[in-house]
């Protein structure tokens, strides 16, 4: 993205650009790099325009610009918000009017969502650039952070990268928010640590209850059943649903089983299994040995006679108490 970024401030602008996608933060970025771009060349204020879109937006006012010359010497762009909400219609007569005509100036459009199979969208397309705004994930996710961080003077080593992903979705508003957060609590120290993220580091919203599932799915692994049971009893007592709980507990030993069996990177392994980061599979690594691939197994069956008893109306409180005790006892019968 840095790179469109780049060429929208120095290239010859195209005479359409598409962007899309739900990465916000590169739409902002998409259009202040235009707007800078106008300002420079002279004239901004009477080169550059912004629509808004709606249901009943007609794009008569928007041709009308987009045939007027611009003012001296300067640039012209006239930009479409939240394109998405214009009917086909109007978006048909746009693509229509732009493949018969040349526009004084750049038409930038800006769609949260995009059809590509409709005629229109590819009739936009094939006159302009597209500009994909996708969330980022994996390691261009850590490259983005740690990048960040060291444009304002931080570090942050890979472990602690992998901890902030874990615990933050890749929405890079709330990373912008978070890691914000983090250097300001460090204050002149350099590297921002684990404990550091672990401390200051908000959860997404929703994950509050989940990171002490977290913390319960890892007593598990580490064969702490005091730990393990503590923990379930302090979710079941704040109201977490044991429905919710049942899930988390098999997600830990699927990590448990790729950590034991994986041959290709961690990285490589989060990714075929879905998983955000590598983050908790390394941390299941650490437990792996501790379990036999049959106990593991044997471990799935457990989940599925758990799941079968709650569904069959068995408390799901003792349910859910019997399972961490036999996933537990299981690993000193190893």
């Amino acid at each position: 993205m840095q790179d469109v970024i780049k060429q929208l401030k120095s290239s010859q602008l195209a005479k359409v650009y598409v962007i899309h996608g739900p990465e916000t933060v590169w739409h902002d970025e998409v259009l202040a790099a235009l707007q800078q771009r106008v300002l420079e060349s002279g004239f901004g204020e009477w080169n550059w325009s912004i629509y808004q879109g709606a249901r009943d937006f007609t794009v008569d006012d928007l041709l009308t610009d987009l045939a007027t010359l611009p003012w001296g010497a300067g640039e012209k762009v006239a930009v479409l918000k939240n394109a998405e909400r214009v009917s086909s219609e109007e978006l048909e007569r746009l693509a229509n009017w732009l493949q018969s005509q040349q526009p004084a100036g750049t038409l930038a459009l800006f769609f949260d969502k995009l059809d590509q199979r409709l005629k229109w969208v590819k009739g936009l397309l094939a006159l302009g650039e597209e500009v994909r705004c996708e969330a980022l994930q994996g390691d261009a996710l850590a490259r983005y952070i740690t990048d960040y961080c060291v444009l304002q003077g931080k570090t942050m080593k890979h472990k602690a990268c992998e901890l902030f992903m874990e615990m933050v979705s890749p929405d890079l508003n709330l990373v912008h928010n978070e890691l914000d957060k983090l250097i300001s609590f460090v204050g002149e120290r350099v590297e921002i640590t684990e404990r550091d993220v672990a401390v200051i580091t908000s959860l997404s919203p929703g994950e509050a209850e989940q990171n002490a599932v977290f913390a319960m799915t890892d007593h598990i692994a580490a064969g702490d059943q005091k730990g393990a049971l503590q923990v379930l009893e302090c979710l079941l007592n704040a109201g977490e649903s044991p429905f919710r709980i049942l899930p988390l507990i098999e997600r830990q030993l699927r990590l448990l089983l790729a950590a034991k069996t994986r041959t290709g990177s961690f990285e490589e392994t989060a990714q075929a299994m879905g998983e955000r980061s590598a983050y908790p599979l390394r941390k299941a690594s650490q437990y792996a040995g501790r379990f036999t691939l049959d106990q593991l197994y044997e471990g799935f069956g457990y989940i599925v006679e758990a799941d079968r008893e709650m569904k069959l109306g068995s408390p799901a409180e003792a349910v859910l108490q019997d399972l961490v005790v036999r996933l537990t006892v299981q690993q000193s019968q190893k």
